[in-house]
């Protein structure tokens, strides 16, 4: 059976003196995986952000994030004439892009009749969300970016009221649909470039959707809300690895039992959407859908309990309507619904090296061909920080499983040469671990600020790396 390997890196983390883009520092590292024989590119969530710059609380489940706009491809492409670079400030400041990508991004609208029956096309197949999004985005700026449930007017959905909002607003709610055109052709052209090098692009999506979104102001009948429109109960997880106190996420949870009623519809449009932009989709917190925590708002996370999800019925309602490969983040708390879910769905789960020396523990050698292993997420810290950071029982069996001595060389590749060797059918590295970093983490959860910032370096994608990745990956006959 064919198995293959892959990187784990984010757009915002290509190298780039702003934000990374779709832009040719996209292409350069799609050039890269095919050089070092990877077959897979694994991003994280491509919605916009909001406060917190987690692409995992998203102010619309369906649209995308214009910060990954290339500013120079739409130079080249004649659709904006210039623009100034300082506006946007060096490395990932996101609070400059805040305030300054999506203006200048608007200057597009006056070139859009060179695109404009490409426009209307992508207009048409997304009707379902994307003038809502725009008007969403358009009332927080005339709100003063204040969340929805603190708006004066348009708090509450009213269709009559946001027609007539869009008649006195057209232009302002056409040029943030037009930007949301401009990462869809932009990405959909850099996915054909990875899949015609025989790359296949993994995209994330969270379970949840934030509060302050869209969905939950345009929906919020299949989402735990009262009357009043505040969360009855939201989500999170009693203490685990990442923290004693458990997490507190905040996200409203669904009304599954409506989301029943209604075929689940919302959710097969979620991920009808997806799999146009993903070849291979990864479903974050995927255990939630067997049994899910639930957090009453405004309480702590020891004040919650689990609660049973809707189960295979809703994975069933799925696939009447969409054919697309899922990997299932079966991470955490995990007890036989869990498993019996993940045998029932047929789709690949996941492990975590990192995860895999806990306390007189070996590590799990052979894993099943439908899986797929990571050294480490987003959530985690970098392998070699990780592996320096062992007790000493745990670095002897660690040292033991993956053939290294106290004084090896470059314990990171050795490390990952281990994942290598596994059943499993993908194996997913971050590229900090490659680069054998210590201080590059993406995200360390429950902690606002600070995170998603990691960018790599211009010269980090270099014909030593090439070849290390390369012959790593063919010995193990990955390639």
């Amino acid at each position: 059976m064919k198995k293959s390997s892959g990187i784990l890196l984010h757009i915002s983390s290509l190298n780039n003196d702003s934000v990374g883009t779709l832009g040719i520092e996209a292409y350069n590292f799609v050039d890269f995986l095919e050089k070092a024989h990877q077959h897979l590119w694994q991003v994280l969530p491509l919605n916009p952000t909001s406060y917190g710059d987690s692409p995992y609380q998203s102010p619309c489940t369906f649209a995308y994030n214009p910060y990954f706009i290339s500013l120079d491809e739409l130079v080249k492409d004649g659709l904006l004439d210039s623009y100034d670079k300082t506006k946007l400030g060096r490395g990932i400041n996101y609070e400059l892009l805040f305030k300054n990508k999506l203006n200048i991004l608007r200057k597009c609208y006056k070139n859009l009749f060179k695109v404009k029956k490409e426009y209307e096309k992508f207009k048409d197949n997304n009707r379902s969300w994307l003038t809502d999004y725009a008007i969403f985005t358009l009332l927080k700026e005339k709100n003063n970016y204040k969340p929805w449930y603190e708006w004066k007017d348009f708090k509450k959905y009213n269709k009559n009221e946001i027609n007539h909002f869009v008649n006195n607003n057209y232009v302002a709610v056409d040029e943030i649909r037009f930007i949301q055109f401009l990462f869809y052709r932009q990405w959909m052209k850099l996915k054909k470039y990875a899949n015609k090098k025989g790359i296949k692009i993994i995209g994330d999506i969270p379970i949840y959707v934030a509060y302050d979104s869209v969905d939950c102001w345009k929906n919020p009948h299949i989402f735990e809300l009262d009357k009043d429109l505040k969360p009855i109960n939201v989500a999170g997880c009693p203490p685990d690895y990442f923290s004693s106190y458990g997490q507190l996420w905040g996200n409203p949870l669904y009304r599954w039992d409506y989301l029943k009623k209604t075929n689940y519809t919302w959710w097969v449009e979620r991920i009808k959407k997806v799999s146009e932009i993903y070849d291979i989709i990864r479903i974050d917190h995927f255990r939630a859908f067997a049994g899910y925590f639930k957090i009453p708002f405004g309480k702590d996370p020891c004040d919650g309990k689990w609660v049973k999800g809707p189960g295979i019925e809703l994975f069933n309602e799925i696939n009447k309507h969409v054919k697309c490969e899922i990997i299932a983040e079966n991470l955490g708390f995990l007890d036989d619904s869990v498993h019996e879910l993940l045998h029932d769905t047929g789709y690949a789960g996941m492990n975590v090296m990192q995860f895999e020396f806990g306390p007189k523990e070996e590590f799990k050698a052979g894993y099943d061909y439908n899986n797929v292993l990571y050294s480490g997420t987003h959530d985690n810290e970098n392998l070699l920080a990780w592996y320096k950071s062992l007790d000493s029982e745990t670095l002897k069996r660690v040292n033991k499983t993956c053939g290294l001595r106290s004084n090896s060389k470059d314990p990171h590749l050795k490390l990952i040469d281990c994942c290598m060797k596994q059943k499993c059918k993908y194996v997913i590295i971050p590229i900090q671990d490659y680069l054998g970093l210590t201080d590059a983490r993406m995200n360390i959860p429950s902690e606002l600020g600070g995170n998603w910032l990691y960018q790599m370096k211009y010269d980090d994608l270099s014909k030593k790396l090439i070849n290390t990745v390369k012959k790593i990956t063919l010995e193990n006959k990955r390639g």
